[in-house]
């Protein structure tokens, strides 16, 4: 049974209302007790369910529970009643911005902003092309991100004129930029960009977002993935850094690592660390963070995928003792990760799941490798929806 259901089942004996399953704020309704001792409860019957080892650890609250998400979207919507920014999925206004419990303020403001602007006559040709608005950042310093299907003159020059009044507005808007995507995919900045064209264009402010942790600034650009919970980030690494614990005399190979947010965190006690990730932008982010902070001898960055073939073929033995992290997205490893990792003999391994559902899968893979849970975190990155991210702690 997947986690969703396993949370509907929980939900109904308790006598909670959630919303509908596609709602992307489905649990955003409920006081955050009734949700935190719900979340805990499905988790541990579908640990249960699946047969996992142990025990998993009480899921770790958030400490901003509500209007904390700092990477948020809405989809662009023209129809009879008028132009609309709508979740994907979910009822859709007449005019206007969906509301949100769970984004940042400052974002819902901005959201209302855009849709107001783009309903206008001036703002047509940008309207008609929108696949998406999102915004990124805390409050005072946010990226606003147009992702559209076409990227001709009309919508450049209406795209200008907007810009030029957000920067009036006092919403906090420190950049702009236009994306695109013909396809008008539901990754909605991650789509593969067609190749010979001009694909992402600023349109004020700086081409990068930054992000404070473990007293480490880290900087990376408005496309890249990062987490959607900054209030959570801190937390999430105080518990990688103590899982990964002892790092001292280790390496550390740190796979999926984005613009280094582990590997330039919990990876500083460690005597090497290689950072590895498919994305060039992300890669020349964490290189860059990486001489900024001083430590670029010490901390590598590769880019490629990860894959069974890319860790026999392209990493080299290790010398010392090493411990490893994956932080993959969310459909989890590709199918001989575990077991190429496990050819490492890493002391230790911790795996960072996403989603709940790749548990049994990705848990299974490491068993097969001669790899058990010794512990389970989960910890509620997502608050108000029916999702978990969990921290499995690994060893032969």
């Amino acid at each position: 049974m997947e986690f969703a259901a396993t949370l509907a089942r929980a939900a109904s004996r308790r006598r909670l209302a959630l919303a509908g399953a596609g709602h992307p704020e489905r649990l955003a309704a409920l006081d955050y007790a009734d949700e935190l001792a719900l979340k805990r409860e499905a988790f541990d019957a579908f640990w249960c369910d699946h047969g996992l080892a142990g025990r998993p650890e009480p899921v770790v609250p958030a400490p901003l529970p509500r209007g904390y998400r700092t990477t948020t979207k809405r989809r662009a919507v023209a129809g009879g009643g008028g132009f609309a920014l709508a979740f994907p999925g979910v009822a859709i206004p007449a005019r206007g911005a969906a509301a949100s419990r769970l984004d940042l303020p400052e974002h819902v403001a901005t959201f209302d902003w855009l849709a107001e602007r783009l309903a206008r006559p001036p703002a047509r040709a940008l309207a008609a092309a929108l696949n998406w608005a999102v915004v990124r950042g805390p409050a005072g310093s946010l990226a606003v991100i147009l992702n559209v299907r076409a990227l001709d003159a009309k919508v450049v020059r209406a795209a200008k004129l907007l810009a030029e009044a957000l920067q009036q507005e006092p919403l906090g808007a420190r950049a702009a930029f236009l994306y695109l995507d013909p396809s008008g995919s539901d990754y909605y900045l991650e789509s593969r960009r067609p190749s010979g064209v001009v694909s992402f264009k600023r349109l004020f402010g700086p081409d990068w977002l930054q992000v404070e942790v473990a007293g480490v600034k880290l900087h990376y650009p408005p496309t890249v993935f990062s987490q959607v919970n900054d209030a959570m980030l801190p937390v999430m690494v105080d518990h990688a850094t103590a899982l990964l614990a002892p790092l001292d005399g280790h390496s550390l190979l740190d796979l999926y690592c984005g613009y280094g947010l582990f590997s330039l965190t919990a990876g500083r006690p460690a005597a090497r660390v290689l950072g590895v990730e498919l994305a060039g932008a992300a890669i020349e982010a964490a290189r860059g963070n990486a001489t900024h902070l001083g430590c670029a001898g010490r901390v590598r960055f590769l880019a490629g995928r990860v894959d069974a073939h890319f860790i026999a073929g392209r990493l080299r033995p290790n010398t010392e003792p090493e411990a490893v992290l994956l932080d993959p997205p969310r459909q989890g490893t590709a199918p001989g990760v575990a077991a190429a990792l496990a050819a490492r003999n890493p002391v230790r391994v911790l795996h960072i799941c996403c989603a709940a559902d790749e548990l049994p899968r990705e848990a299974a893979a490491w068993a097969a490798a001669g790899y058990r849970v010794r512990r389970a975190v989960p910890l509620d990155l997502f608050a108000g929806t029916a999702a978990l991210e969990t921290l499995l702690l690994l060893a032969r």
